[in-house]
């Protein structure tokens, strides 16, 4: 893969370590040749290296560099392109550059647009502590209605979170559904579920604390693929989470564990791949499709 994604093309024949990168190689035309030759291919597209008219050809035009980010040192360093191929195969170009007009946001787009990533980052924090809402929710409900007043769902949800916020304000952003001033915080809960899968997960502790550490999914990932292969398997997933929940003092069964594991594998191989795993945690406002 390194070689893959770093490798660049040179003026010279052969093949030499590419040193700048510090890491793939540099390849000559006569390398390009042969691996067009090899696998009767009429021409290399690749992209990871700055042109300064977004495109540029090589290697007697059978190798083709595409750079998408104008500006990409400064502003006016190089132009961004794309290629359009039709049937006939031929590449046509679209260069565009980037200003700093271009780039500027009306202040509603920006307001609405600071708005909507505060309100993603905080249903991010209502999911995290969801298991410690609907304790604090219960509190207020000692029927088991699953309904509380709007007073009552503002109190518990600070009281839990503590960030200081004006929650009845915030309601209609976060409750769908509210009538009469009453919240039915058990649908509501549902409305925070990860949007695939859907686990019938038996220990939501494990999915919960895995969510909390979201924004290193991507480590975590390295962590559970123990023998690096790209692949998580149900026992590597399995292992790793003993571990984990000797460390943290939880009590997790291997039921839930398995579950979880299923659940992430979407095309059922047996094993997860790093996008299932990514795509598992992905959070969705379930009130907005309703």
């Amino acid at each position: 893969i390194v070689d893959l994604l770093w490798s660049d093309p040179m003026p010279q024949n052969g093949c030499i370590p590419n040193e700048v990168r510090g890491g793939g190689c540099y390849w000559g035309s006569d390398v390009t040749e042969e691996v067009l030759r090899r696998h009767n291919l009429q021409l290399l597209i690749r992209s990871h290296e700055c042109k300064q008219d977004g495109y540029e050809f090589c290697h007697n035009r059978r190798v083709l560099t595409i750079f998408s980010a104008s500006n990409y040192y400064e502003m006016g360093s190089n132009r961004g392109a794309y290629i359009r191929m039709g049937p006939d195969l031929v590449p046509h170009f679209v260069q565009y550059q980037a200003s700093s007009t271009s780039r500027e946001l009306t202040l509603r787009q920006s307001i609405g647009w600071t708005e909507r990533s505060a309100l993603r980052a905080l249903r991010q924090q209502l999911f995290v502590h969801k298991s410690d809402l609907i304790g604090a929710f219960q509190e207020f409900d000692p029927n088991n209605t699953g309904v509380i007043s709007l007073r009552h769902w503002a109190t518990a949800t600070e009281r839990v979170l503590q960030l200081g916020l004006p929650w009845r304000v915030l309601r209609p952003q976060l409750v769908s559904r509210a009538q009469h001033g009453m919240v039915d915080y058990q649908q509501w809960i549902r409305e925070l579920s990860i949007t695939e899968p859907k686990p019938e997960v038996s220990d939501t502790s494990i999915m919960e604390t895995m969510y909390k550490n979201h924004s290193n999914l991507e480590t975590i990932f390295r962590i559970i693929d123990t023998d690096h292969s790209g692949l998580i398997s149900f026992e590597e997933f399995r292992q790793t989470w003993k571990l984990l929940s000797s460390h943290l003092k939880m009590e997790i069964g291997d039921k839930a564990i398995m579950d979880l594991a299923q659940s992430m594998d979407f095309n059922k191989d047996g094993s997860i791949d790093i996008n299932e795993f990514m795509e598992a945690f992905r959070l969705v406002d379930l009130s907005t499709h309703a």
